[in-house]
Order: C-alpha cells, then structure tokens, then sequence
C-alpha cells in the first residue's frame, strides 16, 4: 500500500554530500563491525538474523535513491536498545524482541534505524569532526553506540580513538529523532503495518522509565524521547490510513527462540509465566518442544516438531528446529534426512544449506557438502556464514587453493583484511592451480591490498568528492 505521506518527506538517500566515496563507506562500516563484534557478544542463530532481517527487506522496498544495503544483526543483550551503524549495519537487542508486544512494535525501532542509516545521521556528524582514518573513524562510531549499552566498552575505545568531549557531537538530536521518526513512520505505512504501533512502543518505554524509577531505557538514552517527540509522532500516525491487524505468529516463533537462546535462568522465569501469555497455540507448542529439547528428553521434543511439521508446512523454522534436536542427540544421520526433505520444500535456503552443508561434513561428506555450498554462494557470495563449512569441505578434498579463498572471504567479512590478503597469498601458492584461477586469486588480493593501502588514510574533507550514498 503506497505511503500517505510521502510527498511530505525529504528525499530519502539526498541527506546531504559527503567527503566519503561508497566504496569508504562500506569499509567504515566493516571497521564499525569488527569494534562490535570484539566488545558486544552475537546471537549466532541464522533463522533468528533471517526473520529480522526480511522485516527490514520489507521495509526497504519502498525505499528511493541510493542508501547502503541494509544488513540486520542480533545482540545478546537484555536490555531494550537497538542501533544505527554506518554502512547500513544495524544491531537489535535481544531485549527488545522479548520486550516488543506485537511485530509492527519491534518494526517501528527497525524502521526508525533505517531511517537513521538512510539519512547517514552518524557518518555526517563524524566527517565533521575533522579528519580521521577509516578505522578510527569506525572505532570512535562504535565507541559511541556501545557506549550506551557497555560504558567500559564504549570508554575504552573512546580513549583509544580521540577525547570523550567528541562524545556531544555524536549522540542523536531532536531533529535527528524527529527526521528517523517521520522516514519510519512512512517506511512501515509503505510495508503496510500500523504506523500507531510506533507510539505504543514509545508507550512502553516511558512505562518502563518511571517503573524504575531513575533508569531509562537504553533507547531512550541513545535516542532522547521527549513528551513532545512523542506527541509529534502520535499525530502523524493518525494521519495515516488504518491497517488491518497482522499475523503475530512468526514473531511470537522468534520470542520463543529468543527466549531458550537466553539461557536456563531466563529462561525458567519467562517459562513460568508461559500460561498467562497471549501466544498462539502453535508458539506455545514450538517453546515447549525446545524447553524439552534443553532439558534433553530429544523424544518429546522429537514428537512435538513432528506434529508442528505436519501441521506447518510452510514453515521452514519447524524442520530447521527438528535437525537441531537431532544434532544435539547426535543423530546427524536423522538430521540430514530432515534437511534434504525441507529443502525440497524450501529450495535455496541458506539457513538449511548451512546446516545441512554442517551436517553433511559431521557425516564425513564433503563432496556434497562443497557442491550445496558452492551452489549457494554463486547466487550469494555476500552470505559470508557459508564460507567456513565451504573451506573445511575443500580443505577435506585436498583442494587447498579453494580453501584458502574461502577463508580469505571469510576474514575480510569480519574485518580481518591483512589475515585475508594472507590467505589468499597461500592460495595462489597452491600446487596447481590453474591459469584462470589464478588471474581470479591476483585480481582479488590487489583488490584487498589497495584497500590495505587506504585503510590507514585520513579521509580529507578537502578532497571534493562528494558522491552520497550509493545503494551497492
């Protein structure tokens, strides 16, 4: 459904110039991602980043201009935060998954960080503040997101990257608030969820403040709520044209997930109040099957997936889950049936490919493993998860060149840019290799070995580059 309000919003991906080209962009927001992933601990869960990410797949679609790709992440953490990096990282709490009531309310926070990604509020305020190398300048963004969730994270990379006084220049405005509030407002209208349910969930988070007190919600920190933000946003929603309710049982699914991923003590006070939740049968039964799974009586569990399955057939969480339970009973053999039935239903999964490729290596298969792999990864090299399993499988049929490339890929995703020009040094010293492999192999580490050589440059505000965001 088109937006009502979109002719009165700004260009969205026309936020303004910038000093930095979209090729810095993306390596500023891999330098983001290598802080966060040394001081915050992920979720490592591919079903649950596949569902938050297709609700920000969904809300992007309407999207115009040039923006960067949005990429989803989950962060173990209980409290209620979620945050922008650049680049189009976005990192979300499990706290807040388990604290939203409904998916439009966990979609309102995605949409608002969209809109702070679109609109480049982090990388503008940083370019202005003078001139910096790609990794400073993406260890001092980290310094400041983190430091809202983790202060001895975020103050230890503070001092190591410039003075905390910076600190000001970076946190989020009114008018920053105000601009990510209105995009995310129309960016849910447009994926046809209830703009309302962003003043519910601001409902939420003042609830929250004064139950405790003096301690407000991490969100409300990092992104300052005002009771006249919060009636702005209220008016507005009402301008929008009603939406009829939506089907809350995927989310309710991830809760569930959420929840047994949070560990045994969540894990057992969440549980207890299980009966008086407003979860779907099928949520309660799909919890119940993993708490038993936990406790490890694999029989019950086995037979409550079963059931889900023949009941859900359109859900590919269900035999994703069913493996699971069988890898944990260690009965690979039963897991890889599961699989191979589900992605006959499922073709081109990767959540099942990975596992399936995983399973398939724990049987000791690796020439199928690396064809499912190599398959997947022709359509999606930038699914980097698949890499691993992809190397152990060529490095099992002594194909070290392919190994070695696969690692290099592998690294270069979590940042590790001089350990995957390494890499792919050891892979062009692979006994034969042919020709063309080889051209492909140079090609690539020149590639990596110029972004090497730019890494450590200050980007210049001189340089009168100002070609924008670019959607890559």
């Amino acid at each position: 459904m088109a937006s009502d309000l979109s002719a009165q919003l700004p260009d969205i991906g026309k936020a303004g110039t910038s000093v930095l080209s979209p090729r810095e962009e993306q390596q500023l927001g891999r330098e983001f991602m290598r802080s966060v992933q040394h001081n915050l601990k992920l979720v490592d869960d591919p079903p649950s980043v596949a569902y938050l990410q297709g609700l920000a797949d969904q809300l992007v679609i309407s999207l115009q201009g040039s923006y960067p790709p949005i990429t989803v992440f989950l962060v173990d953490d209980p409290s209620i935060n979620a945050f922008a990096g650049p680049g189009g990282y976005i990192g979300i709490h499990t706290g807040l998954l388990l604290t939203s009531r409904n998916e439009g309310e966990l979609v309102s926070v995605l949409a608002h960080e969209i809109a702070h990604v679109t609109q480049r509020h982090l990388v503008r305020a940083v370019e202005a503040s003078g001139r910096m190398s790609l990794p400073t300048m993406g260890a001092l963004i980290a310094a400041i997101v983190l430091g809202a969730s983790n202060p001895q994270a975020g103050e230890a990379l503070l001092a190591s990257t410039m003075a905390a006084s910076t600190q000001q220049q970076l946190t989020h405005s009114r008018s920053n608030e105000q601009e990510a509030d209105n995009i995310g407002l129309d960016l849910m209208a447009s994926a046809d969820y209830d703009p309302r349910a962003m003043v519910a969930f601001f409902e939420i988070l003042q609830n929250n403040q004064r139950s405790t007190e003096f301690s407000a919600p991490e969100f409300m920190r990092t992104h300052p709520l005002t009771l006249s933000r919060v009636a702005d946003a209220r008016n507005r929603a009402e301008q929008y044209s009603a939406r009829a309710p939506r089907d809350n049982t995927t989310f309710e699914l991830m809760q569930a997930r959420a929840i047994m991923l949070d560990g045994e003590n969540k894990t057992a006070s969440l549980g207890a109040s299980l009966k008086k939740s407003a979860w779907t049968r099928e949520a309660k039964k799909y919890f119940n099957a993993l708490r038993a799974a936990k406790k490890g009586d694999y029989p019950q569990a086995r037979a409550m997936l079963r059931q889900l399955m023949q009941e859900n057939r359109h859900r590919v969480l269900f035999p994703y889950s069913a493996a699971q339970i069988e890898l944990a009973n260690n009965r690979p053999r039963a897991a890889g049936e599961v699989l191979s039935r589900a992605l006959t239903l499922f073709p081109g999964n990767l959540s099942l490919i990975e596992l399936y490729a995983n399973t398939l290596l724990r049987l000791k298969q690796p020439r199928p493993a690396m064809e499912i792999l190599k398959i997947a990864l022709r359509k999606h090299p930038e699914y980097y998860r698949l890499y691993p399993p992809y190397a152990r499988a060529a490095n099992a049929l002594d194909e070290k060149a392919e190994a070695y490339r696969a690692l290099a890929e592998w690294q270069y995703a979590q940042g590790g840019l001089y350990q995957a020009v390494d890499y792919l040094e050891q892979a062009l010293k692979a006994p034969g290799l042919p020709p063309y492999d080889r051209l492909t192999l140079q090609a690539r580490q020149d590639m990596l070995k110029a972004e090497v050589r730019q890494r450590e440059e200050p980007v210049s505000q001189a340089s009168g580059d100002h070609p924008g965001n670019a959607k890559q």
